[in-house]
């Protein structure tokens, strides 16, 4: 029988998780799947624990020299039979009927890509409170002024291979914020994108998530933002001027709360103010109401 979908594991230091990972891919219910692992340079053992996977002839394993997250993907991509494609992050975990609803959409709907809602879990895959079923799905719009009620990992998106091969896979450059790259390429594009309500998979939040890398957002926050600039995808000037100052004043926050960087928090805010003014008259009214 011919690969329908083909599931892409970047692997990186996952023992902890990728067994469980695994294992929620062979527990679904639809099953016309390969299964391509790409080990990213992993130094634990992690390979040793996916070695134990090999004898279902659906999976595969293979090895790159450690190069990013990003690389991952789209090696995994360029071994692909499958029409369409799905992303999983090491740590993650789907529930078992996950694929059967993506895919039983996509070839009975015009749609481009299937995304769902998602749960969150813990490092010991217990449930967390902080439960994002009511998420706003993005537009490019929110994406581009950083409006937080969404989420954009690969985890949970289930994309025809046409289009990733038209919009050209996942920016080698960027790893923290690849996704987000990856959405608004799609979102300019005007693909047609659906949102099932239900969660359909487990984001793993714990201690080694990429965004907690403060230093990496900041670098990749604004090589995506240059990017998208040099596109074009910014609908006027003063919208470009806009998202850049609310970018500029979320990374001042991060600096300041969570990397404890209160000079280079600053540093951000000047930057806001320089380039959009008015954001940061919006910041203050919203903090004069709040009390």
């Amino acid at each position: 029988m011919k690969v329908e979908t083909s599931i892409i594991i970047p692997l990186y230091n996952a023992e902890k998780y990728i067994a469980e990972t695994i294992q929620s891919v062979l527990n679904q219910t639809y099953q016309n799947w390969e299964l391509i692992i790409i080990d990213d340079g992993s130094i634990d053992f992690s390979s040793k624990i996916v070695t134990n996977f090999l004898n279902d002839n659906r999976i595969s394993f293979h090895y790159q020299k450690n190069s990013g997250v990003s690389s991952a993907r789209n090696n995994g991509f360029t071994k692909a039979y499958g029409k369409y494609i799905t992303f999983l992050d090491a740590d993650d975990v789907w529930l078992k009927d996950n694929l059967e609803e993506k895919i039983s959409y996509l070839k009975n709907n015009a749609v481009d890509v299937v995304y769902s809602r998602y749960d969150t879990i813990n490092e010991k895959s217990e449930s967390t409170s902080k439960i994002l079923n009511k998420a706003i799905f993005p537009n490019l719009k929110d994406v581009l002024l950083l409006k937080g009620n969404y989420s954009t990992a690969p985890s949970g998106l289930v994309i025809k291979s046409e289009v990733l091969h038209k919009i050209g896979g996942f920016d080698a450059n960027l790893s923290n914020n690849a996704d987000q790259d990856l959405w608004i390429r799609i979102l300019a594009n005007n693909y047609k994108i659906v949102l099932i309500e239900k969660p359909l998979w487990k984001y793993r939040v714990h201690a080694n998530n990429m965004s907690n890398n403060i230093a990496l957002l900041e670098k990749d926050s604004i090589y995506m933002f240059n990017k998208a600039a040099k596109n074009k995808i910014f609908s006027s000037f003063w919208f470009k001027q806009k998202c850049f100052a609310k970018l500029y004043l979320m990374l001042a926050g991060s600096w300041w709360k969570d990397g404890n960087n209160k000079r280079r928090g600053f540093y951000f805010i000047l930057l806001s103010l320089i380039i959009y003014p008015p954001e940061i008259l919006t910041l203050l009214q919203k903090s004069f109401r709040a009390r």
